[in-house]
């Protein structure tokens, strides 16, 4: 009898601690993407200030911002923002959403909308709430 009260349970801590076991392995792979989407969120933000900061705001006061400068600056943001990223980050966005330079372009023209717009971003709004 004490046998297969000791075969239940040990049956049973093996089903739940595989339950457990991929409970986190979910959770981990849920955070290890949170914390990639931030990298990629700040790395776009980061790179368009910097853009900005740099070579758009003096172009700007001086009337010179054309079609070809905003071209430029949008080269210049990316390389930034490519520079600044993990290799991890690039292959989360390779592996999830495809081209890494057209998703971060999307990014990087949605963050520069935001920055005009006084809209708060990822990064800014986690310092706002520290």
């Amino acid at each position: 009898m004490t046998e297969l009260i000791l075969s239940a349970l040990t049956a049973a801590v093996l089903v739940v601690g595989g339950f457990a076991a991929k409970a986190l392995d979910k959770f981990a792979a849920t955070n290890a993407d949170n914390k990639i989407v931030k990298e990629i969120a700040s790395a776009a933000a980061d790179a368009v200030a910097m853009v900005s900061q740099t070579y758009v705001d003096g172009l700007k006061a001086a009337g010179d911002f054309d079609a070809a400068a905003q071209k430029q600056a949008l080269s210049m943001a990316l390389a930034a923002c490519l520079a600044s990223l993990s290799q991890s980050a690039q292959d989360y966005i390779e592996r999830t959403y495809g081209d890494v330079n057209s998703y971060l372009t999307t990014k990087i023209e949605a963050e520069v909308r935001a920055q005009k717009l006084g809209f708060a971003t990822l990064e800014t709004a986690e310092i706002i709430d520290a």
